[in-house]
């Protein structure tokens, strides 16, 4: 096994519950040996760093623990970046000796913030991370344009009914469905989950009731296919959820950002709210009800659940209680980090908490 570590993202939990879905998910041997809140070092067999930073949503950047001695220069002349987590002087001392003995003129660089920004780490020509007795070396970083530019191709884009693909990809990690089995997203919108997922190799099957929306969602479905020549197949229904166990027998998990009612331009009244949350926990409650007869022993379905900004504070529905009555199990794949997962972005009225069920 090679010890690897991993910057997080923004929101720290999800990334770190994503990776241990990500290494489930894949089948991958691994241990955690540390985790803090900025980043998280595991042990792995068998681990490819260039494939998986395309794969996961979460992770900024990967490195992997290497012996000082082992570190390659090939120019006479560098750009270096140093990131000091504890300040082991006999280290620092060993990599300007290691410079100096291959006769390479290294300039060193600071980081803005805590990390090197993936837009930072480009201009460097070696990146480090200094820990007591050990180094680590930046293998790969995230790359935010590739999810741009897939983002601006695309056929069909309705903003307002599109999940971002960072959060899309996280999702579908989260869900644990291996390579070439299948994924449902019942409120498929634009698809944006499950391009996603197709990309990793799943199979996908989803369903809208707005007719626009499924036609979009197909076209989009075909593109990334075709784009990215992709294996995987894709089924799309314009239906009503309730009729879902009409058209789909099995699927091996669920991946979804369910209908949140109508899109806020300003803070909304508490009352009009009500209204709203009551609309939107009757459609929870009829799908997983449906769902329980279409999921598999033991499989999971990811659930975003809204929280409202109102002018009377915060509010939402008691999503744990409809759990608890259709016999689902709250899920989390790592014990030190409970569910649900607070999800928000700056400016946003509607707020995320994110769940993991399990149909036991």
């Amino acid at each position: 096994m090679n010890n690897y570590l991993f910057v997080l993202g923004r929101d720290r939990n999800l990334s770190l519950l994503e990776l241990v879905s990500y290494l489930k998910r894949k089948g991958m041997d691994y241990k955690s040996v540390k985790i803090t809140d900025t980043y998280a070092e595991f042990q792995i067999q068998d681990f490819n760093p260039f494939n998986s930073i395309k794969e996961l949503g979460g992770i900024v950047k990967i490195a992997e623990f290497i012996d000082i001695n082992k570190i390659k220069i090939e120019k006479n002349k560098i750009l270096f970046g140093l990131t000091i987590f504890y300040n082991d002087i006999r280290l620092i001392s060993q990599l300007y000796e290691l410079f100096k003995k291959e006769k390479v003129k290294a300039i060193q660089k600071k980081p803005r913030k805590v990390f090197f920004s993936p837009k930072e780490s480009k201009k460097l020509d070696l990146e480090l991370f200094i820990f007591k007795n050990k180094i680590a070396k930046v293998i790969v970083n995230s790359n935010p344009s590739e999810f741009k530019a897939r983002d601006e191709t695309r056929p069909y884009f309705d903003k307002l009914k599109v999940t971002s693909l960072r959060l899309s990809k996280i999702l579908v990690n989260l869900s644990q469905v291996k390579e070439n089995e299948t994924l449902l997203d019942p409120f498929v919108g634009a698809g944006s989950i499950l391009q996603e997922a197709m990309i990793l190799g799943i199979n996908v099957v989803g369903t809208d009731i707005d007719k626009k929306s499924s036609e979009g969602a197909v076209k989009n479905l075909e593109f990334i296919k075709n784009k990215y020549r992709l294996r995987t197949s894709f089924k799309i229904h314009n239906i009503d959820n309730s009729e879902i166990g009409k058209v789909i027998e099995k699927v091996d998990g669920v991946a979804t950002e369910p209908y949140f009612g109508p899109f806020f331009l300003k803070i909304p009244k508490y009352e009009e709210v009500l209204k709203i949350i009551d609309e939107v926990e009757k459609i929870y409650y009829s799908l997983l009800l449906k769902l329980k007869k279409i999921l598999p022993k033991n499989s999971l379905a990811v659930f975003p659940v809204p929280v409202y900004k109102t002018n009377k504070g915060r509010v939402t529905f008691d999503f744990e209680n409809i759990v608890k009555e259709l016999g689902y199990e709250i899920y989390s794949p790592l014990d030190s980090i409970k569910m649900p997962i607070k999800y928000s972005i700056k400016g946003n009225i509607v707020e995320r908490l994110i769940y993991i069920l399990k149909n036991p």
